[in-house]
């Protein structure tokens, strides 16, 4: 499970709700409070939650039409996430929490919100941290058992280059969750707390917020392209010999 390769045969489904993870209301209620701030800076008329964890995510987002999708019964589209039931540049912004992690193919997901989303959208991803001191415990035979632990990890670097190659440009980056959620019976953040908000990049998730970018190509004119020939100094020398001559 540690850092593997994105594309594989992957066996564990996507997460329908946060009762499925351990700890599962401190992980959402810990995302909500780090999300809050950057919710105000998106906006559009469409916003896909994809995924049950991302539906069941509470937001402040002002755009009102939101649409569950994913191939659990309770979403309100239902289709798969590598094939998004949209066409292009239709959709403003996009919400996955925890999906990359679980997908079979989190390269075929990233692509086909690339196409629904209209430029200038918003994708907004929440993930485990790999480098999280919570992680140790997947080490201890049967954990894998249990959520987020029988997940794959990826880096943030790793996200931002898949990124990068679409030409996502990131507006927020940080961190979420000081605890380590290992007991069942135990509060996550006892003992942990100061810890881990002294230390950021060790909190047990963290979420990255970009926006999509695309430049139009402006054609350079054909005189401007003669005059900076003739500027050249081989075309420069060539009309003072012609001149002496």
């Amino acid at each position: 499970m540690w850092l593997k390769p994105a594309t594989s045969e992957y066996s564990q489904p996507l997460l329908e709700n946060w009762q499925q993870m351990r700890h599962g209301e401190w992980w959402s209620s810990a995302l909500e409070k780090a999300l809050e701030p950057h919710w105000e800076t998106i906006f559009g008329h469409y916003l896909l939650q994809l995924g049950g964890l991302s539906s069941g995510l509470a937001n402040n987002c002002r755009i009102r039409e939101q649409y569950a999708v994913g191939p659990e019964k309770t979403a309100a589209v239902r289709a798969e996430l590598n094939a998004l039931p949209f066409a292009e540049n239709t959709v403003d912004a996009a919400l996955l929490v925890h999906v990359l992690e679980y997908h079979p193919d989190p390269h075929a997901v990233l692509r086909e919100v690339n196409r629904v989303m209209r430029a200038d959208g918003h994708l907004v991803l929440a993930l485990s941290n790999p480098f999280s001191p919570g992680q140790l415990i997947r080490a201890v035979p049967g954990t894998g058992d249990y959520a987020p632990w029988n997940s794959r990890m990826f880096s943030p670097q790793r996200v931002r280059d898949w990124l990068s190659l679409m030409h996502f440009e990131e507006v927020a980056f940080g961190y979420f969750g000081a605890g380590v959620p290992w007991s069942k019976h135990r509060d996550p953040e006892q003992g942990w707390s100061w810890l881990l908000q002294n230390c950021n990049g060790l909190q047990a998730g963290y979420y990255l917020v970009a926006r999509k970018r695309e430049w139009p190509l402006t054609p350079v004119r054909l005189t401007e392209r003669r005059r900076q020939r003739n500027m050249r100094p081989e075309s420069v020398a060539a009309r003072r010999y012609s001149n002496e001559r």
